[in-house]
């Protein structure tokens, strides 16, 4: 019994989460910090953890863990609070190449709660080693909190990202934060997996000569805490065998918000180097998760952690915001892309052509490729239309073509006026197209196409025009559409009409755009001497004529032919003078 004893707590210390309570971070062993320093702004009273699994017995165990510690290091300032982690930072691993496998054995961290102990401990071996469960859970959380909560032991440094030990160390309850299992299991899910996936091939371009440094952390909601009362009842005992007191209930907080910041810095080239973040609210709806600006993520958090705490809070992430430029920002968008959430239709449509070119064919002599596969959307706004139609060139690489816009009449009373709008609803449709076509900035078509670091041009008939090497977006600053070409911000026609401010059908291979001009139109049908053509409705959200009216959801402000602004402000056909300078998103 006394060898058996031994052996042990030599197994349990051979292969332990190792972490160590810090004063300052500077002391983890593997710097995980973008130059160096730490976020700031949020709880300076948290506890500091340098976490990584193993301490090996043997030189052996000694030589593979001190050779993956590398990459299983990271470090978590902890609430004990709250007991929440407020943020994990980690550097992104490469050479973790599936995401597959995991343990679900979790760990707490007897430091915490003044225990000398340097090695996190499983919890079911806490009774072996002669600790406390009462003691320790007055610092921490404990899986039992979670049971029956209704709420996920959240991951903020995903064990997808991590490998190995890597992966054993992030299953410790430092690391974890009540998360609503629709938000962990769905969206965040989602955009971790995408971010990885972003991240391996960026880092395959630049042949791993950068490094990513990543920040995932937790807005506190003061209000939200579990476990319930109610939701307890069932449990008279905890798995370690004490009877509940109320001391056990609405102990740990559960996150408004997480977040995650990326700084991407290249090792020889900071043109390469760039930064992006993103937020969400930890609910089991759409949580409104966007690509932002590290600048803009710290300015939200800053007033969370105000709203939170009462006092003046200024939340930092990343000194110098690294390398935070719009230009970088729009690039990444584009590249980090989010899965389309497709109706029911297109993804049966899209199964099927999937099974139709798999694994059955590939013994046939004929081969099949997909090339484009298309989809019909309806909205019941044009505004509604051209959000979702900026969020898919962003997102999914893909335009909408307006191919049916219809206004309904609406009346709305306000207390100055009543006025005649048709900003909602309308029926409006359009066909899901890939965004990139062989078309120059101004949507003329190119005979042929050459890209590089210093631009894009296009051959169109004689003439050599610029062309879009990014999604052309509307800039509310400047008013009017822009892309990059290269390196350089150019004006733009974007792809979104096939019908004409008169309703008309625009030739498939013609789609409204400026072509050269200083207006949007397209040609209508094939003439003997000439092409038909008419003019289209500009690619405008809300245009406002100067008598205060909204211009027609289909009938933007524009010239029209005319020497002057002008818009139809209702569906039968009255109409007003406007200026671009009045619309408003």
């Amino acid at each position: 019994m006394l060898v058996l004893g031994l052996l042990t707590c030599v197994v349990l210390s051979a292969f332990s989460a190792q972490a160590e309570v810090v004063e300052e971070f500077i002391h983890c062993k593997v710097p995980v910090f973008y130059k160096n320093k730490e976020p700031g702004g949020m709880d300076q009273n948290a506890k500091k953890i340098c976490q990584v699994y193993g301490q090996g017995q043997s030189r052996q165990e000694e030589h593979v863990i001190q050779m993956s510690i590398q990459r299983s290091s990271y470090a978590t300032l902890y609430s004990t609070r709250h007991r929440i982690p407020l943020y994990s930072a980690y550097v992104f691993d490469p050479e973790c190449k599936s995401d597959k496998g995991r343990t679900d054995i979790w760990h707490v961290e007897p430091q915490i709660s003044g225990y000398p102990n340097r090695n996190m401990v499983r919890e079911g071996d806490l009774r072996n080693l002669g600790l406390n469960n009462s003691v320790i859970k007055r610092s921490q959380a404990m899986s039992s909190d979670y049971s029956f909560s209704g709420y996920d032991r959240g991951h903020l440094n995903p064990s997808s990202f991590s490998c190995g030990y890597g992966r054993m160390a992030t299953f410790t309850l430092t690391d974890a934060a009540p998360m609503n299992p629709c938000f962990n299991g769905v969206h965040w899910r989602k955009w971790e997996g995408n971010l990885r996936t972003f991240l391996l091939n960026q880092l395959n371009r630049d042949g791993g000569l950068a490094t990513a440094y990543i920040v995932t952390g937790t807005v506190p909601n003061a209000n939200v805490r579990i476990p319930q009362k109610e939701s307890s009842e069932d449990y008279e005992e905890s798995s370690e065998g004490y009877e509940e007191s109320s001391e056990d209930y609405e102990r740990v907080t559960v996150p408004s918000h997480i977040w995650t910041a990326v700084c991407y810095k290249h090792h020889n080239d900071d043109r390469k180097s760039f930064s992006f973040s993103y937020m969400g609210e930890n609910q089991p709806e759409e949580p409104g998760i966007n690509p932002m600006s590290v600048s803009d993520l710290d300015y939200q958090l800053s007033t969370l952690y105000s709203e939170l705490s009462g006092t003046r809070q200024t939340v930092k992430i990343f000194v110098d915001d690294c390398f935070g430029d719009n230009d970088k920002l729009n690039r990444v968008k584009e590249k980090f892309k989010v899965n389309l959430h497709m109706s029911t239709a297109v993804q049966t449509t899209y199964s099927a052509v999937k099974r139709a070119i798999g694994s059955d064919n590939k013994k046939s002599e004929k081969k099949v490729k997909v090339k484009e596969v298309t989809a019909k959307l309806a909205f019941d706004s044009m505004n509604t239309y051209y959000t979702t139609a900026e969020d898919l060139k962003v997102f999914a690489g893909s335009a909408c073509l307006i191919s049916n816009a219809r206004p309904v009449r609406k009346i709305v009373h306000d207390d100055l006026r009543k006025r005649d709008v048709s900003d909602g609803p309308d029926d409006v449709e359009c066909l899901l197209v890939p965004e990139k076509q062989r078309t120059a900035a101004d949507g003329s078509q190119c005979s042929s196409v050459s890209e590089s670091s210093d631009g894009c041009l296009c051959t169109s008939g004689d003439e050599t025009k610029p062309c879009c090497s990014s999604s052309c977006l509307y800039q509310h600053h400047l008013q009017s559409y822009w892309c990059n070409s290269g390196q350089t911000q150019i004006k733009c026609s974007p792809r979104y009409s096939l019908v004409t401010a008169k309703g008309e059908r625009c030739l498939d291979d013609h789609p409204c755009a400026t072509y050269g001009k200083d207006y949007y139109w397209c040609k209508t049908g094939h003439g003997y001497f000439k092409d038909d053509w008419d003019y289209c409705s500009p690619p405008l959200w809300r245009s406002i004529a100067v008598n205060g009216k909204f211009c027609r959801s289909n009938h933007a402000c524009a010239k029209y032919g005319s020497r002057y602004m002008w818009c139809y402000t209702d569906d039968e056909d009255h109409w007003d003078y406007c200026c671009i300078y009045c619309t408003t998103v």
